[in-house]
Formats: structure tokens, sequence, C-alpha cells
């Protein structure tokens, strides 16, 4: 009896320290744990994490700035497909600004990683 009892107690020990720890996962958190900022970004931006742009689409309206922060701890850039605008180089824990004046959809890349990662913003 008193092994079945020590056996409970070290599965609610080790429940309990595998939250307090961060191992569980927390489905909510599209990032996975311990990477979602602890506030969400502002509005009209674009997050660099994971080799990816979050979200992969965004729409705007005419005459807004889009930034794009880069979470990764590698250097990204926001490159239009067809040249409108280059953000250049963006070092991981930084950001840039694009601001858009025309109407349309743009299509854009990091010109380091290729069309595997790539984006979209919808300027209406």
């Amino acid at each position: 009896m008193n092994k079945r009892l020590a056996w409970v107690a070290y599965a609610v020990l080790g429940a309990a320290l595998a939250g307090i720890l961060g191992c569980s996962k927390d489905s909510s958190n599209p990032y996975g744990t311990g990477s979602q900022p602890s506030t969400p970004p502002p509005p009209n931006t674009v997050v660099m994490m994971n080799i990816a742009f979050n979200p992969g689409t965004l729409t705007i309206s005419k005459g807004a700035t889009v930034t794009w922060q880069n979470n990764d701890g590698i250097t990204h850039t926001s490159t239009s497909d067809t040249g409108v605008w280059d953000t250049g180089n963006i070092a991981g824990g930084t950001s840039k600004a694009v601001t858009f004046s025309n109407a349309g959809t743009f299509k854009y890349h990091c010109a380091i990683h290729g069309p595997s990662m790539s984006g979209t913003i919808v300027v209406q």
C-alpha cells in the first residue's frame, strides 16, 4: 500500500513540476511554449519567427504603415517580389517599417531565405 501511495505522490509532483517549469504544451499559443511575446504585436505588424511571416497575409488601409518585427535570432528581409520595397537586413530583435500609398496586392519574400519564406500585403 505504501508503494502505491509513493507512486501517486511522484506522479503528482512530476505533473506539478512540469507545469511550473513550462514543460506542458499550451495549445492556445501558436508560437509554442515560451515563444509568444508577453504583449501582442501592434496593429499592422508582421512578426518574423521560425523562418516565417506571421500573419502570412495582412490587409491594411491605403496610407498605413506595416512594421516587420524580427523575433528570430537570425537576419531576415522584407523584399517585394516586384521591387516596390526592400527593407534590407532586419537583425533579430529589431524591426523596419514601410508605408503603403497605393492600393493593391503585394507579394513579398525574405531575400535571405527565398520563396519558402513569403507573405502578402493587401492594401485597400
